[in-house]
């Protein structure tokens, strides 16, 4: 009887044990240094049209709530692409609220057969009581396996370990829905055969037009950025990252450079079907704003509140927009970044 007891006692944690396996080593992936979740669904009787049809179709859906934007779509090359803001819950009760303000990136690449969706830019904005701006932590410091787990890599962290088990849920949630428009059920669910059916045409919307993209002189431009140093994109320093936002920004037409946007707001640098793309967030009343078409050169240039000089500035090509409010969304291919 105590051995029945024993065992009846311990079954709570073997269960919690094994549901803690799914957010160990190897559940948080990285590529390049960046974190990345990535799904690949593959459908052989597919083509890439017909794939890139159903995928629209549930990126239009899917990043319709509130907080989520489809951003890009180019069906000739099987690109879709999305941003999303999400609060994920760590604890509600009557009295408190434990939760963290998710920001993040979703490319979708159509193929024969195959559409292969990952989520990276991952960023959190939590609130902490001893002071009144929030924490920020971007993923890769904050729930790979080298800072979200214990030394022997069997337990999560207390503190951030319920960010690394909150975003793996999400990431899963996420493309389960994918797979469910393609009739792909969890297993154990019993799921009606999935039939081919001609897929009708869909159009781009008018607000997120197919881009083609141009080809941009590539140059030092030594003498326009004197005092400034040339730098990689994807090399630049997460801790100058982080000041970008407390810096005081404006935005240039590549044509005129009379024509300044003072009001802007900085959103993010990231990677978006392997280029190097930066966000702002501008007010479609903006001069600025009506200047910049399509394939259109423009420069973000940074400085600090105490000093008017220039420390950091970045030369874009538009690449797509979206809308987030009552403001629009600039996403552009970054060409160049100088810093002082």
């Amino acid at each position: 009887m105590k051995h029945l007891l024993l065992f009846l006692l311990f079954i709570p944690s073997l269960l919690m044990a094994q549901e803690d396996q799914k957010y160990l080593a190897g559940a948080v992936t990285e590529d390049d240094g960046k974190v990345v979740f990535t799904k690949e669904i593959s459908i052989p009787s597919l083509s890439k049209d017909q794939i890139y049809d159903i995928m629209y179709s549930w990126a239009q859906k899917y990043f319709s709530e509130d907080g989520r934007r489809l951003v890009y779509s180019d069906k000739e090359k099987g690109d879709i692409a999305a941003i999303g803001e999400e609060y994920l819950v760590f604890q509600s009760t009557a009295l408190s609220l434990d939760r963290t303000l998710m920001n993040y990136r979703v490319t979708i690449e159509c193929e024969n057969n195959a559409a292969i969706i990952k989520m990276s830019g991952i960023r959190y904005e939590y609130n902490v009581s001893y002071q009144r701006d929030p924490e920020k932590y971007t993923a890769e410091e904050w729930i790979t396996d080298k800072f979200a787990l214990n030394k022997k890599k069997d337990k999560l962290n207390r503190g951030n370990g319920k960010f690394r088990r909150k975003t793996i849920d999400f990431a899963d949630d996420m493309f389960k829905s994918a797979d469910a428009a393609f009739g792909i059920q969890p297993a154990g669910v019993v799921a009606p055969a999935y039939a081919v059916a001609p897929v009708q045409q869909q159009a781009a919307p008018a607000t997120v037009p197919a881009q083609q993209i141009a080809k941009a002189p590539v140059s030092n431009n030594t003498e326009v950025c004197q005092g400034l140093t040339a730098f990689e994109p994807d090399k630049v320093p997460s801790t100058l990252l982080n000041m970008l936002p407390e810096s005081k920004m404006q935005v240039t037409p590549g044509d005129n450079d009379k024509l300044v946007e003072h009001y802007a707001t900085w959103k993010e640098m990231g990677k978006m079907f392997g280029k190097n793309i930066a966000s702002i967030s501008i007010s479609p009343d903006s001069e600025v704003y009506k200047a910049v078409k399509d394939n259109d050169f423009y420069t973000i240039s940074f400085s600090k509140k105490d000093d008017p000089e220039t420390w950091f500035m970045i030369q874009c090509i538009k690449q797509g927009e979206s809308t987030e409010g009552t403001q629009k969304i600039i996403i552009g291919e970054i060409l160049n970044v100088w810093i002082r």
